[in-house]
């Protein structure tokens, strides 16, 4: 079983100058040297990097207090969840998993190669009870693909310590402001190393700083291109952006459903209901020849996440109802019953349901909602104002639910 750290941490621009005195900092009563560790990490990724772009990071490292394989999965601005399995020469199962419905039949391969040593402070309060770790990292990036450059950076990173107050990273980070270190302008070390060493394994001059007239007389500044105006929002935009945020909202659940993360799989459910919703009320925008069919596959993927769903909500109904019965009313070992047929039937229903996920329909559902959103099948009402065509399909939904509950 893999296990998860939740991470609050923040990074920092870092020079020559290393780690300000941070004895300073509200609630700190000391700064302990913890030493270097030399960190090697070996990072994960597709050739058209998918992990990259979902700011999902896979790697492999050794060296420090946690080597072995992690997984990266962003949470909010600042904290991710790292799941951590021990080291082996290929990538673990169980993480190739949790990222499948953004790999899909894509190879894993390296990527990026990070090297670095990591300058350690531990911040403790006054019963020495660590309030947070604080490193100095000096990081050598290799790109590891053909044409790959090389680039090098120091960075200072503060970690929260595990049931830390994240109030206390703003105490930290106003101290170093002051000594003039400022917030890192890429979100974690992928980020800037995918970005540097693309950036210095191009050819040519990136800069644009040459000048090969050879006159030296000085060049007249080119006047100000005039801006075009922005193009009006569509019905079509608006459709799209929302049919985006469901496709959206279904990979980033495809890990959590895999976790058994509470309420997962009603929202990933909802998500494809919202999905099909959407293609058939919109039909004036968007093709239902194209879409119908991808509709038939959510309502497919809607009832194999329902099996599991429907179990969850009947095991609290009877659980809710079973706590408010007066004991005389039970007889019998009723609880200990409902408990056993809840758990044999959340196995089989678990299994079953992981199976769905790791099956050719559904990464191909997941291809076909890509391919729908890259090229999508646009009709004539498609350009048209946004609150007419959006509202007239509203109102005609709005009619057909009015018309159901007048016979209900």
């Amino acid at each position: 079983m893999a296990d998860t750290k939740r991470e609050i941490e923040r990074k920092y621009e870092s020079d020559e100058s290393g780690l300000p005195d941070l004895t300073g900092v509200a609630g700190v009563q000391a700064v302990i040297d913890k030493g270097v560790a030399h960190l090697d990490a070996v990072y994960y990724d597709t050739a058209d990097e998918r992990l990259a772009a979902a700011a999902l990071t896979l790697r492999r490292r050794t060296g420090g207090s946690d080597a072995g394989w992690h997984l990266k999965v962003p949470v909010a601005p600042g904290v991710r969840d790292e799941i951590r399995e021990p080291l082996s020469d290929t990538v673990p199962d169980s993480l190739a998993a949790l990222v499948r419905s953004r790999v899909r039949e894509a190879e894993l391969r390296p990527l990026v190669r990070l090297r670095s040593d990591r300058d350690v402070r531990h911040l403790v309060d006054a019963d020495g009870a660590l309030l947070a770790e604080v490193s100095v990292d000096a990081v050598r990036a290799e790109r590891l693909t053909d044409g790959g450059g090389t680039a090098q950076w120091t960075e200072i990173e503060v970690e929260l310590a595990d049931d830390g107050d994240p109030d206390f990273l703003d105490k930290v980070e106003k101290r170093l402001r002051k000594a003039g270190v400022r917030p890192s302008s890429s979100a974690s070390k992928l980020a800037r190393a995918l970005a540097e060493t693309s950036r210095r394994s191009g050819s040519g001059n990136p800069s644009g700083s040459g000048n090969s007239s050879g006159s030296g007389k000085k060049k007249r500044k080119a006047p100000p291109v005039p801006e075009e105006p922005a193009a009006p929002v569509t019905a079509g935009d608006h459709v799209l952006a929302y049919v985006r945020a469901q496709r959206d909202a279904i990979l980033e659940l495809d890990p959590a459903v895999r976790q058994d993360a509470y309420d997962s799989v009603h929202r990933m459910r909802v998500a494809t209901r919202r999905l099909r919703s959407a293609f058939r009320s919109y039909g004036k925008v968007l093709d239902r020849t194209v879409t119908d069919p991808i509709g038939d596959e959510l309502k497919w993927l809607a009832g194999e996440l329902g099996v599991d769903r429907d179990r969850e909500v009947v095991t609290e109904r009877l659980t809710t109802v079973l706590g408010e019965l007066p004991d005389t009313l039970i007889s019998g070992p009723i609880r200990t019953r409902l408990d056993t047929w809840a758990n044999a039937r959340r196995g089989g229903s678990r299994g079953r349901l992981i199976g769905v996920l790791d099956s050719r329909r559904y990464l191909a559902l997941l291809d076909t909602l890509d391919a729908v959103i890259a090229d999508p099948p646009l009709l004539a009402a498609a350009a048209g104002d946004p609150s007419k065509v959006i509202g007239k399909a509203v109102r005609k939904d709005f009619g057909k639910v009015s018309a159901l509950v007048e016979e209900a």
